[in-house]
């Protein structure tokens, strides 16, 4: 019997071009294989191809002169390649290549050799971390980045460089160190000074009273181990009813870092929010746990949440680096720990940190500290004041859209919707916590060059535009939108809760001026990067869309004004 040469292993290697990459790129059909094909195997239909690599060596003419070797059909090159057709992801399963991690050629289905789209160094889809998913090599369109060069941000129209925020380091540094302090400030307030700032008595040194400060703190705010069975008691029970209560499931928006993979959401919050109120009613009714115990240790419970959410971050930055799952890190810890090392933190890939965080820990406990107050008034005195009770009618609103609008969490909702619609993704929520006018239908959009789209429409305007308009009105109504109108009802929110109030305490005026300075820094961000990602498509949005938070003009705020003067 005929041993080949491959099978005894004397099977000749080519001869190495330095800075030449040969990677297979795509199967051919049996037809074009077997006319290009001059191996005494017949039966093998996959070929070897340059794909995206430098140009091939230019081979000499009759004549003497010089010229690229002629393609063929399925030949794809880096510089346009086939007409008509994309180069597919790079992936090989020649043993002359061998992964950077372990130096081993081996390349099987389900862990093929994947080569960067930067660098070309070859990576094992297990190998690399983190691992590079199937459709990386599935989809032909799809750009994968290793981990080196994402962290490096070579390429600043990824995305990768962009600048400092916060002030950078010393900027996140005084964010981090302030604001802890300020919410024993503001605590030592409410607490001890009738809902007045604290101040040095007359004659006494500023030592001398920020000692005092600090003796209030550790005497009423210490983390004793109540305080720590009740917050975690309540994280852990929260946690459950993430994952377990009926739910939908829903997917995020493509993400460059990941190859364009869309994470799943499971969304919850409506199950969470009924049965946490149900569950804290018989707690309290039942006398197991009376619902102003929140209040009656607020101090202790906010230091736990303090240390726990410092706790928190610090396992995610540290899991993030051991993980390799870092992304957008500029090299000065700090400022990268502040920032988030991980774009999408998840417990065991389960568990999505910002998910679980955005909704079910701060307004479920707002909403459930404004129901302690009124238990607590109803308890001491019969009745419960209308302050109160409006507060108590306000949080739980709030609470309840962000829980049965936890699928739009990332963006507002219509807008999310449209997102979802647009992929394809969109689940229709029929049930008694929804209600109608969710989705625009025939919205009105502005596509970018890039083929991506912006929405310029709103359920607002579905409702005022009727058959009967005219065009010429209809865009006197688009001109009348604000392109960060839930920002507005946001302040609107936050301005009536202080209101509610009154003005002898300065203390629940904290939330909308740090609000606004928040919303309109947030605002500004998007801003930046809207027009730097969308160009001119930006600037036809917000011509139809001119105005930001308030949508009417400063010449007919005026000419109302004149009129009322007159």
């Amino acid at each position: 019997m005929v041993s080949t040469r491959a099978q005894t292993g004397e099977t000749p290697r080519k001869t190495p071009h330095p800075g030449f990459v040969e990677t297979p790129a795509r199967r051919l059909s049996s037809d074009i294989a077997d006319s290009r094909s001059t191996a005494s195997d017949a039966g093998s239909k996959d070929m070897q191809m340059s794909v995206r690599g430098k140009k091939p060596p230019r081979s000499s003419d009759a004549d003497g002169s010089t010229s690229s070797s002629p393609k063929t059909p399925g030949t794809v090159s880096r510089r346009g390649g086939d007409v008509g057709k994309k180069p597919k992801r790079r992936y090989t399963k020649s043993r002359e290549i061998v992964c950077t991690h372990c130096q081993k050629p081996d390349s099987r289905v389900g862990n093929q050799i994947v080569f960067c789209d930067r660098c070309q160094t070859p990576w094992h889809q297990a190998c690399h971390k983190p691992s590079i998913p199937e459709h990386v090599i599935e989809v032909e369109t799809a750009e994968w980045l290793c981990a080196n060069c994402l962290s490096q941000k070579q390429n600043p129209a990824d995305g990768f460089n962009d600048p400092l925020e916060f002030g950078g380091t010393p900027g996140v540094c005084a964010i981090m160190t302030i604001f802890p302090i300020l919410m024993y400030y503001l605590w030592i307030g409410a607490t001890y000074y009738d809902g007045h700032l604290p101040w040095p008595a007359r004659d006494q040194s500023l030592r001398d009273f920020a000692g005092q400060l600090a003796s209030l703190a550790y005497e009423g705010a210490f983390p004793n181990l109540k305080a720590w069975t009740i917050y975690w008691g309540f994280m852990v029970f929260e946690v459950i009813c993430y994952l377990y209560l009926p739910g939908i499931t829903v997917h995020g928006k493509p993400l460059p870092h990941e190859n364009g993979r869309r994470l799943a959401y499971y969304c919850s919050g409506s199950w969470s929010f009924y049965t946490n109120i149900v569950l804290a009613a018989a707690l309290h009714f039942s006398g197991v746990f009376k619902l102003y115990t929140l209040l009656d240790e607020f101090g202790p419970i906010m230091s736990v949440a303090i240390i726990s959410a410092i706790g928190i971050s610090l396992v995610a930055y540290f899991s993030a680096q051991y993980r390799e799952a870092t992304i957008r890190m500029t090299g000065r810890p700090i400022y990268d720990f502040f920032m988030g090392a991980e774009l999408n933190p998840r417990m065991f890939g389960l568990l999505d940190l910002k998910m679980f965080s955005e909704v079910r820990i701060p307004w479920y406990l707002l909403f459930f500290i404004s129901s302690a107050a009124a238990a607590r008034q109803y308890d001491q005195f019969g009745f419960v004041t209308g302050e109160i009770m409006f507060l108590v009618m306000a949080h739980f609103l709030y609470a309840n859209a962000c829980a049965k609008g936890e699928e739009c969490i990332t963006t507002t909702c219509q807008k999310n919707r449209f997102r979802q619609e647009e992929r394809g993704t969109l689940v229709e929520r029929r049930n008694i916590f929804q209600l109608p006018w969710q989705t625009v239908k025939n919205p009105n959009i502005i596509t970018t060059k890039a083929g991506e789209s912006i929405l310029a429409d709103g359920w607002c305007k579905s409702a005022l535009l009727g058959e009967s308009r005219s065009q010429k009105e209809a865009d006197d109504v688009i001109d009348g939108y604000a392109r960060k109108i839930h920002y507005t009802a946001d302040m609107y929110f936050a301005l009536s809760w202080a209101l509610i109030t009154g003005f002898s305490s300065p203390l629940p005026w904290f939330y909308p001026v740090f609000f606004f300075i928040m919303i309109s820094h947030r605002a500004y961000r998007d801003i930046q990067k809207c027009e730097a990602k969308y160009g001119e498509a930006w600037e036809e949005y917000k011509r139809q869309v001119p105005y930001l938070f308030i949508p009417v003009s400063w010449e007919v705020l005026s000419s109302a004004e004149d009129e009322t003067r007159n």
